[in-house]
C-alpha cells in the first residue's frame, strides 16, 4: 500500500485551497470537500509512487515542516513532538488554521482539523479488512482508497465506483483494524548527533535495559558518568582529603569542628555533582543510544563482550582489552563501508579508543591523522548520525512504510547533502542483501538547492504562503516559480562558471544544456540502465556563451590550480567546432595541454551508432533529434507562445526544412529560415533554447501518450530519439569515467609525501648523502609530464642536490643542523604546483 495523496484542511498554515475554490467548478462526487452544501476544497499535496521519494521545498515559514506532521496526524491520529524521540501528541484544536474563519470558541462551533489520504497498489489482505471494517458490498471491487479523518478520531472511507465516490463511516470499533493496515511512520532525527565518547557500562546498561531511577544505585557510579563530570567529581574529592595545613580555634569552634564542617560542605558538593550527572546522563540518552546502535546493533559487536572490556580495562589487562578494541574496529570498518556514502573522503575510517571507562569514537582520514570526533565539522557528526539511523532501522516485519525528515539540511556541507540523496535512495529503492526488506517511501523537506535530486524533478513539490487568510499552497506551475533549486532540477541555467563542479560536461551552449539535462531526465525513467543516461548530481554540465569561450573555460576550470577537475567537452562538428578543438588542443600560453585530446568530443565521432532523419547530416547536437519532433515541436512552440494558428503552423513542414539543409547547414538553421520565411508576418520566431524546450515537452507528452495505449505516428520517431540519446550518453559516460580515473589517480604532491614521510621516519635526526640523493632520484622519476610544475620540481631538486653536494662523497652524513634546512627544501617541492597556481592566478 502507497501513500498518493494528503489531504489538509484548517491545519495550522494550511487554510483550504482557496485557488481551487477561485478558479474551478465544484465536483459534487467529491464530498469531502463540502461543509454544509459550500465547497471549501482540501489543500492536496501528492506524494510521489514512482520513485517513492518527495522533495517539499519552499521559503521559511511556508508550512514544510507542518506538512510532515499532517501527514502523521492523518495517518495515526498524532504526531512526533518535535525533538522528542517516542512521545507523540494527538490532534488538538489549538492546530486549527487561526485565519480560518471557521476558527470559533462559540459554544458548538469548535472544530478539529481535516486530513485526507489516498492510498493506491492496496494488497488482497488489506482489502478484505477494509470490507469487514466498512461492511462493502460484494460487487464493489477496488485496489484504491480515500480515508478522510474528520473531529479527530471519526473516519470515513471512500471508495470509487464508476465516476463516483462511495461514503463508508467507520464504526468506532474497527478504528484500529483500520489503523493497522496503514503503513508505519518514522523518522530520522535530524538533530541528535554520534557522541564524541560513551561510557562502556552505559552501553551494557543500554543492553540491560535498565532504566534511569533517581534510587538506582547504579546510576552514581563514576564510570557511567562523561568524563568531564567524572573530573569535577574527582577534584572535589580531592580536596576533601586534603587536610587543612593548620586551623586554629575561633570563637570556640574547634579544629576538628571546622574539619567535619568543610567535610560536610565538600560532601554536599560532589552529591550536588552526582545529581547534575544523573540528570545530564538522561539528557544524553538519544546519543548514547545512537552509539549503541552503532557498536550492537550495525556491528553485530556482543554486548558480552563490552563486559569483558570493561573489565580488562579496570585489571590491566591491556593486551585483551586491545585485542578486544581491534576486533571492534575492523567490524566498524566492514559494516559502514563509509567510504561508499562519503565521497569527500574515500579513506575516512571510523574508529574506537579506550579511554578510562570510555570509548572514544575517533576518525582517521585521508592525511593518516587521527581525529577525535569534537575535532571534526558538525557536517560530518551529523552524517553519521543519518547513516547510523538508516543502517541501524529494523524494517516493519509486516507493513510498508513511510520515512518522514524535516531539514535535514541544516549541519551537511553541499557534497554531504547529495551524498545523503544517496541514504534516501536506499531507503527507497532498497538492493539485493539490504537490510531494508521492502521499498520505504520518503518525504523529506528543505530549502537547500544541493538536497534536489536534479536526475528527478517529478519529485519537487512547492509550497508557498499565502497573504492573510490564504494560508500555506502547493504551487501547480512550478515553471512560474523562482526558487533556484526549480530552475537547476529542469537543467535550465544552471551552468555559470561558479558552478564548475568535480566533474563537467561543457557544452557550447544552454540550448545543449537544456537538451543534453531534459533527455537524461526523460531517459531515467525509460532505461534501467544507468550508463546510458546521465547522473546530472554527479555530472555539471557547463554552457558557454558561444563556442569561441569554451578554451577560457576550460582554462577556468583545469588552467590554475593544481587540484584539476574531470572535464569534457562537447563541440559541433562544423568549422567553429573545429577551432575550437585547435585552440584546446594548443592550451595558453601559461600552460600548455590543459586538456587531453581524448576528452575533447566532437559529435560526429558518434556518426556510427546514430540514427539520421533521411538527409540531415550529423553536425550538431540537435541533428540527434528525428526532423518529424523538431518539426512538430517547433509547430507548437509557435502555438503555445505566439498564438499561431493550425494554418500558419501547418506552413512549417518537414520537406521544407529539408531543402533549407544546405551547405551544411543544421536543422536547427533550416528551421530558423523557414520560420522566417513562411511566418514572418505573424511575427512568429524561434530560437535554439526554445526549440529545446519545446523537444522536451514534446517527448514527455509523447512517452505518457504511449503509455496509456494511445496512437501516434510520432511513436516511431520518440524510439530512435531514445536510442540515439542513449548512444550519446553511453559515449559520453565512458569519457567520465576515464576523466574520473585520471582525476583519482595521486597527484605528484602526494606522492612526494608519502615517499619524504617513508624518509624522515627511517632517518629521523640525519642519514648519508647518498640516501638523500636517491630520495631526490626517486622523487624525479614520478615526473614523468613536461609541466610547469614538473619543472619546478626539478629545479628545486637540482637546488638541494648542489646545496648540500648530494653527489659529491656521498658516504658522508649530513649534519643535524644542514639536515632540518634540507627538510625544508623538501617541502618547497612538495607545493611547487601549489606556488605555481598561486603564481598564476596573482598574474591573472
Amino acid at each position: 500500500m502507497l501513500l498518493k495523496t494528503i489531504f489538509i484542511r484548517f491545519y495550522k498554515s494550511f487554510n483550504f485551497d482557496y485557488i481551487k475554490q477561485n478558479d474551478q467548478e465544484p465536483d459534487p462526487s467529491k464530498s469531502w470537500d463540502f461543509i454544509d452544501d459550500k465547497w471549501y476544497p482540501y489543500i492536496e499535496v501528492s506524494i510521489e509512487t514512482a520513485t517513492k521519494v518527495t522533495t517539499i521545498v519552499g521559503a521559511n515559514e511556508s508550512g514544510k515542516s507542518h506538512l510532515l506532521s499532517a501527514i502523521e496526524k492523518a495517518i495515526s491520529g498524532k504526531s512526533l513532538i518535535s525533538g522528542k524521540d517516542a512521545e507523540f501528541e494527538e490532534i488538538k484544536r489549538e492546530d486549527f488554521c487561526r485565519y480560518s474563519h471557521f476558527f470559533s470558541i462559540k459554544k458548538g462551533e469548535l472544530k478539529f482539523p481535516g486530513f485526507g489520504t489516498e492510498w493506491i497498489d492496496v494488497s488482497q489482505p488489506d482489502q478484505q479488512k477494509i470490507r469487514e471494517c466498512c461492511n462493502l458490498p460484494d460487487e464493489i471491487t477496488f485496489n484504491s482508497f480515500l480515508l478522510f479523518r474528520v473531529n479527530k478520531n471519526d473516519l470515513n472511507v471512500y471508495i470509487k465506483d464508476k465516476d463516483n465516490y462511495r461514503q463508508y463511516k467507520v464504526a468506532q470499533k474497527y478504528l484500529e483494524s483500520i489503523s493497522s493496515i496503514l503503513p508505519n511512520i518514522f523518522r530520522i532525527n535530524s538533530q541528535v548527533a554520534l557522541p564524541a565518547s560513551i561510557p562502556i557500562r552505559r552501553l551494557i546498561n543500554q543492553n540491560k535495559k535498565i532504566q534511569l531511577a533517581d534510587n538506582d544505585i547504579i546510576q552514581t557510579k563514576l564510570e557511567i558518568f562523561e568524563r568531564q563530570q567524572r573530573n569535577e567529581i574527582l577534584k572535589l574529592i580531592e580536596n576533601l582529603v586534603e587536610n587543612p595545613d593548620s586551623l586554629n580555634e575561633k570563637e570556640g569552634i574547634s579544629a576538628s569542628q571546622q574539619i567535619s564542617k568543610y567535610r560536610d560542605e565538600i560532601t554536599s558538593k560532589i552529591v550536588a555533582e552526582l545529581t547534575k550527572g544523573k540528570n545530564l546522563l538522561k539528557k544524553q540518552d538519544k546519543r548514547f543510544k545512537l552509539a549503541y546502535d552503532l557498536l550492537c546493533d550495525v556491528s553485530e559487536v556482543d554486548p558480552e563482550i563490552l563486559s569483558d572490556l570493561a573489565e580488562a580495562l579496570i585489571n590491566g589487562k591491556e593486551g585483551y582489552a586491545n585485542g578486544i578494541i581491534e576486533m571492534i574496529n575492523s567490524r566498524l570498518a566492514e559494516r559502514l563501508n563509509f567510504p561508499r556514502w562519503w565521497v569527500q573522503d574515500q579513506e575516512f575510517c571510523l574508529r574506537i579508543a579506550p579511554r578510562d571507562y570510555d570509548l572514544v569514537f575517533t576518525i582517521r582520514d585521508k592525511t593518516g591523522t587521527e581525529y577525535s570526533i569534537t575535532e571534526r565539522s558538525n557536517g560530518l557528526t551529523y552524517f553519521l548520525s543519518y547513516f547510523i539511523q538508516f543502517l541501524s532501522h529494523k524494517p516493519h516485519p509486516e507493513k510498508n512504510e513511510i520515512l518522514l525528515m524535516d531539514e535535514p539540511d541544516a549541519y551537511l556541507s553541499s557534497q554531504a547533502q547529495q551524498d545523503l540523496l544517496k541514504i534516501f535512495d536506499a531507503f527507497s529503492n532498497p538492493q539485493d542483501g539490504s537490510h531494508i526488506t521492502r521499498p520505504i517511501q520518503v518525504v523529506y523537506v528543505t530549502h537547500s538547492p544541493f538536497l534536489i535530486d536534479k536526475n528527478h524533478a517529478e519529485r519537487i513539490r512547492v509550497l508557498e504562503k499565502g497573504k492573510n487568510d490564504e494560508g500555506t499552497r502547493v504551487v501547480k506551475d512550478i515553471a512560474r516559480n523562482h526558487y533556484e533549486p526549480l530552475r537547476s532540477a529542469f537543467g535550465a541555467f544552471v551552468g555559470e562558471t561558479t558552478l564548475i563542479g568535480n566533474c563537467n560536461l561543457m557544452v557550447e551552449g544552454a540550448a545543449d544544456q537544456i537538451l543534453i539535462a531534459g533527455a537524461a531526465t526523460y531517459l531515467r525513467n525509460c532505461t534501467e540502465t544507468k550508463i546510458e543516461t546521465l547522473d546530472l548530481n554527479t555530472v555539471t554540465i557547463v554552457p558557454a556563451d558561444s563556442v569561441s569561450q569554451i578554451p577560457y573555460l576550460v582554462y577556468l576550470a583545469r588552467g590554475r590550480d593544481v587540484e584539476q577537475p574531470a572535464v569534457i567537452v562537447l563541440l559541433d562538428s562544423n568549422q567553429s567546432g573545429n577551432n575550437a578543438k585547435i585552440q584546446l588542443r594548443k592550451g595558453v600560453p601559461s600552460r600548455k595541454n590543459l586538456l587531453p585530446e581524448e576528452f575533447i568530443i566532437q559529435i560526429a565521432e558518434m556518426q556510427s551508432g546514430i540514427t539520421l532523419s533521411h538527409g540531415i547530416t550529423l553536425t550538431d547536437l540537435e541533428d540527434l533529434i528525428p526532423l518529424p519532433i523538431c518539426v512538430e515541436a517547433a509547430r507548437r512552440h509557435a502555438k503555445e507562445v505566439y498564438g499561431a494558428t493550425d494554418k500558419d503552423v501547418a506552413l512549417i513542414k518537414e520537406d521544407t526544412v529539408l531543402k533549407k539543409i544546405i551547405d551544411g547547414k543544421t536543422i536547427f538553421d533550416a528551421m530558423e529560415a523557414c520560420f522566417r520565411e513562411k511566418l514572418i508576418s505573424k511575427e512568429v520566431y524561434i530560437d535554439k533554447i526554445s526549440l529545446s524546450r519545446s523537444v522536451i515537452n514534446l517527448i514527455n507528452i509523447l512517452n505518457l501518450s504511449r503509455k496509456n495505449g494511445g496512437k501516434d505516428s510520432l511513436f516511431s520517431e520518440l524510439a530512435i530519439f531514445e536510442t540515439n540519446f542513449k548512444f550519446l550518453f553511453k559515449y559520453l559516460n565512458d569519457k567520465i569515467r576515464k576523466a574520473r580515473e585520471k582525476l583519482t589517480d595521486e597527484s605528484i604532491s602526494d606522492r612526494v609525501e608519502r615517499y619524504k614521510r617513508r624518509f624522515f621516519r627511517d632517518y629521523p635526526l640525519s642519514t648519508r648523502r647518498e640516501d638523500a640523493r636517491n630520495l631526490l632520484a626517486t622523487i624525479e622519476d614520478l615526473l614523468l609530464e613536461e609541466t610547469e610544475e614538473t619543472g619546478r620540481i626539478k629545479k628545486q631538486i637540482q637546488n638541494l642536490l648542489h646545496t648540500y653536494k648530494l653527489e659529491i662523497e656521498m658516504y658522508k652524513i649530513i649534519e643535524r643542523d644542514d639536515y632540518e634546512e634540507f627538510k625544508k627544501g623538501l617541502d618547497k617541492i612538495k607545493y611547487a604546483g601549489r606556488v605555481v597556481s598561486q603564481e598564476n592566478k596573482f598574474n591573472q
